[in-house]
């Protein structure tokens, strides 16, 4: 598939932070930067290097994992075609806070740190731009923590996979997420999250299948996540 500017910009335009940015604007922002392609498992970047810029995923998905205190390291969440990060460290002129990992091969538009600071030295307008891509990403990272804080397994999991619908380019799509993975996310044993899971099932609030998991009835979700 070949992914120039203008197919960037019909992407982008439709998912994420830039679909609510004028159109002008969008492909202004987006002339500044270019394609990059990564292989499954590549790093894009890791936590504690300088920033070279900010990235856009236009295919595939990443990893976002950070460490913990203990030595080991959280993957806290999944970004698909629409998602953009690195905005933070940019900004502030400091290192990576995490660690971004493909997860599948991944076309990506990047953004270089030196085109995006001249674009805002002579266009000031696109600052706001920007505050609004962390707002966006500071609300992920509040939710995630706000699911994590849930003492009740079974629903703190309903609230993961509400979240995580929630974040698909089209809701009641599939998560792709191994029962490894959602166990991983959500701090929880791969015995417990499988019983969880199927008892949801049970219920008839989701459907299983490998490796991937979809939210049937988002209402009836919600109401047991808050029960």
């Amino acid at each position: 598939m070949t992914i120039d500017l203008e197919a960037a910009d019909h992407l982008f335009k439709c998912r994420g932070w830039l679909s609510d940015c004028p159109a002008t604007l969008r492909r202004r922002l987006l002339a500044c930067g270019g394609l990059r392609r990564f292989k499954t498992d590549d790093t894009l970047y890791r936590f504690g290097d300088m920033s070279d810029g900010i990235y856009g995923i236009i295919e595939g998905r990443i990893t976002v994992s950070i460490p913990t205190d203990s030595g080991t390291i959280y993957d806290c969440y999944a970004g698909g075609p629409g998602f953009w990060i690195g905005d933070l460290a940019s900004f502030s002129k400091a290192n990576r806070l995490v660690t971004l990992t493909a997860d599948t091969n991944v076309d990506c538009w990047f953004l270089p740190q030196a085109r995006i600071n001249e674009l805002i030295r002579t266009n000031p307008e696109f600052i706001s731009l920007f505050y609004a891509l962390t707002h966006r990403n500071m609300a992920v990272l509040m939710r995630l923590m706000a699911i994590l804080t849930i003492p009740d397994k079974s629903r703190r999991l309903a609230a993961w996979l509400l979240f995580s619908n929630d974040n698909l380019p089209t809701a009641g799509g599939w998560i792709n997420a191994s029962q490894e993975e959602i166990g991983m996310k959500n701090v929880m044993s791969l015995p417990t999250v499988r019983r969880l899971l199927r008892r949801l099932e049970d219920k008839d609030l989701i459907e299983l299948g490998y490796g991937k998991v979809r939210v049937t009835d988002w209402n009836g979700l919600l109401a047991f996540s808050r029960s």
